[in-house]
């Protein structure tokens, strides 16, 4: 039977899944609201940043902690390679996250402030 701890643990991973579904989707859904926009954007940075300066997430060492007060054996290092590599089997080196996160950047921004369409022809910028 799981302890409060295990649970906890696994509802960080669902946080910290649902975080990173935000930061690559959210440009695709949010981009007519300014303030969930510059939300968005903020959490681009931010993770970035994580990925550019090999940090490690605070949901990661959350998650970690949970598992060691569960006495469960946890990973060490990043979250997004833990789990990647149990998705697609796939070794997910550093320089790759790197660039699929400046890619994402790349298109958050275009789709901020480069787009087109119907709301941005008549000037109307969202609420």
């Amino acid at each position: 039977m799981q302890t409060f701890y295990e649970w906890a643990a696994e509802g960080i991973v669902l946080l910290h899944f649902l975080w990173i579904v935000f930061v690559v989707t959210g440009a695709f859904f949010l981009w007519r609201t300014r303030r969930w926009k510059y939300v968005h954007l903020a959490a681009v940075l931010y993770s970035l940043a994580i990925e550019i300066w090999g940090w490690i997430c605070p949901l990661t060492h959350l998650e970690q902690w949970l598992r060691f007060k569960a006495g469960v054996e946890s990973y060490e290092g990043s979250f997004i390679t833990y789990y990647l590599e149990k998705v697609i089997y796939l070794r997910a080196p550093q320089w790759l996250l790197v660039s699929a996160a400046v890619l994402l950047l790349i298109v958050t921004v275009y789709l901020y402030f480069f787009r087109t369409g119907p709301a941005a022809k008549s000037g109307n910028r969202g609420g």
